[in-house]
């Protein structure tokens, strides 16, 4: 079986000499391993060997019973060099790819993951400062979560389902969402919420993020992204590496 379908390169191997195995999230088929034969050679017909985080459009032959199809062609259509340019935009990057490869599944169909990258992949390749690439990446995870169905409750209480207010807000890793005043004692391990954090959770679960640089919002901002981060962990019963990378920047 051949078909051909929109890609974006989220993992990469050599293979032999002259060859690499390519893990890409297609727009198609969801996730796919894929053998690209002669990618080292000088004269290979894919111009050299595939780049991570690379748009393209991609010539599968679908192999039976392997799970390692044969990639006869890549048609680079978005390189996305900006992120090449500054390091935290790369390392942002390395992370998204890092969620993508966690919270995807071989040959499952599921196209709006690709979607989402490639949005996000867009928006930081033109990220202008901090608060920019950070906004874009607390974005991503809660689409991600909530395609996986995990999104964090924010509106009503976890616990009791009453409305949000006032203070001593928790926010409940393993209870899914966020504790009331009245109800912290259902996990008394979860971190602080502050209202300013539950606003910005609030925004981007909307599809909107925090659009002003203040300390407040960045603050706020910097809260919501360790409460999205622990979340994953949880899910994925292990850290993210590239999420401690990301914190030295």
């Amino acid at each position: 079986m051949h078909f051909e379908t929109d890609a974006i390169v989220i993992r990469k191997a050599p293979f032999s000499e002259s060859s690499q195995i390519v893990h890409l999230l297609t727009a198609r088929e969801g996730r796919i391993s894929a053998l690209a034969r002669g990618t080292y050679r000088p004269k290979s017909s894919f111009g050299g060997a595939l780049d991570l985080a690379t748009r393209g459009r991609a010539h599968i032959v679908r192999r039976k019973n392997s799970e390692l199809d044969i990639l006869q062609c890549f048609t680079i259509q978005r390189p996305y060099r900006g992120v090449r340019r500054r390091r935290v935009r790369w390392v942002a990057c390395c992370y998204l790819l890092e969620l993508v490869r966690s919270f995807s599944w071989q040959r499952d169909p599921e196209t709006e993951l690709y979607r989402l990258l490639d949005t996000v992949l867009e928006a930081l390749d033109s990220a202008t400062d901090r608060l920019a690439v950070e906004t874009w990446l607390a974005f991503f995870v809660v689409r991600l979560l909530d395609t996986a169905g995990f999104r964090p409750a924010v509106l009503t209480c976890v616990n009791c389902r009453q409305a949000l207010a006032g203070s001593g807000l928790r926010f409940s890793i393993a209870r899914g969402g966020v504790l009331c005043g009245d109800c912290v004692s259902a996990d008394r391990s979860a971190p602080v919420c502050s209202n300013a954090a539950l606003e910005v959770h609030r925004r981007l679960q909307n599809g909107a993020g925090p659009v002003h640089s203040e300390s407040r919002t960045v603050a706020a901002l910097a809260e919501v992204r360790r409460h999205l981060d622990a979340c994953v962990e949880y899910r994925l019963e292990r850290p993210l590496l590239t999420s401690r990378l990301l914190r030295r920047e």
